[in-house]
Parts: structure tokens; C-alpha cells; sequence
């Protein structure tokens, strides 16, 4: 059987998926499949999410084209050297993206046993000491190491979104 081709190459060089097929996994199948097969250098049948590490710009700024996947976008990022267990808060730009829930259970739905971890992050514009939480949402997912799963493996996945039933405040 031939193998399905999904996507293509843009004029630009940037992979896209081809019409009519939407890019909208769960989170388990992030996890244990793209995040899994990226952490342990094993190919992917398609290359949609690129390398990125998400905290060098403002979310509005990201590359690539949010339309293709459903209003969202993913990258892979390679955490080591960087201290992510212990995220609360890590500043970008003109805001900072803020831990709302951490540490969600990812569980393989077959045998109900933990294989990531997920944050969710909200981004916030800071001006002066002011700040106003925006729309954007970040979904952090980390693989746990079977053996010890209070262990994470260096490589993250990120979903990120606008939250359009959000309602924006502010903090001061």
C-alpha cells in the first residue's frame, strides 16, 4: 500500500497540510506519539511541527500559519539548560506567560498509566506594574520517565492558542 501523502511544500519552504485534513490531536496522542518518537530521535511521518523555543517571542509573533492546525500551533523545544520543572513565570517580550494549572496527569488510555505531564500557561501583558491576562494559551506537555515518573525527559511539545470564551482582566 502506498504511503498517504498529507502535506506539501509552500512557496516559502514551509510544510503545510494539504486541503480538507486537520491537524487536532489529543493530548494523549501528542504525548505518546509525536513527543515520544521526537524525545527518542525516531523518525515522524510527517515533519508539521517544527523546532522552536517559544519563550524568545510574544506569542502573536510565533512562525507559522495557526490555520492549517485548527487555530493553533505547535513546536517542539529542546529544554535542556533550561530550568522548566520549576516554571511559574518566565518573562517574553512585552509580558510573561504564567502557570494557571501544572502538572496535569497524561495518562495511555489502554493501561492508565502516567506518560506526560501537561502545563497551561496564560500569557500576560505587563506595562509598568500593571498587567492584563490576553487570550494566548500555552499547553506545556513533558514525557515522565516510566521507571520514575517524577522525572521528565528534555524535550517538550507546545500547543498554543487563542482562548476566544476567555474573558480578559486585569491585576495590578
Amino acid at each position: 500500500m502506498e504511503d498517504l501523502i498529507m502535506t506539501y511544500e509552500d512557496e516559502d519552504g514551509s510544510v503545510r497540510l494539504l486541503p480538507g485534513y486537520i491537524f487536532d490531536p489529543t493530548d494523549e496522542v501528542l504525548v505518546d506519539f509525536y513527543l515520544k518518537r521526537r524525545a527518542f530521535a525516531q523518525p515522524l511521518p510527517i515533519q508539521i511541527i517544527p523546532d522552536f523555543d517559544v519563550f524568545l517571542i510574544e506569542p502573536w509573533d510565533l512562525p507559522g500559519d495557526e490555520k492549517i492546525f485548527n487555530e493553533q500551533k505547535y513546536f517542539f523545544y529542546n529544554t535542556m539548560g533550561r530550568d522548566l520543572e520549576n516554571l511559574d513565570m518566565v518573562v517574553v517580550g512585552s509580558g510573561q506567560w504564567r502557570v494557571m494549572e501544572k502538572d496535569k496527569n497524561i495518562p495511555i488510555s489502554q493501561h492508565n498509566e502516567v506518560i506526560g505531564k501537561r502545563n497551561t500557561l496564560n500569557f500576560w501583558e505587563v506595562e509598568g506594574e500593571c498587567a492584563r491576562r490576553t487570550k494566548w494559551v500555552m499547553h506545556e506537555f513533558r514525557l515522565v520517565l516510566i521507571s520514575d515518573p517524577s522525572k521528565m525527559i528534555n524535550w517538550a511539545l507546545y500547543r498554543i492558542f487563542q482562548n476566544k470564551d476567555h474573558q480578559i482582566g486585569r491585576r495590578m
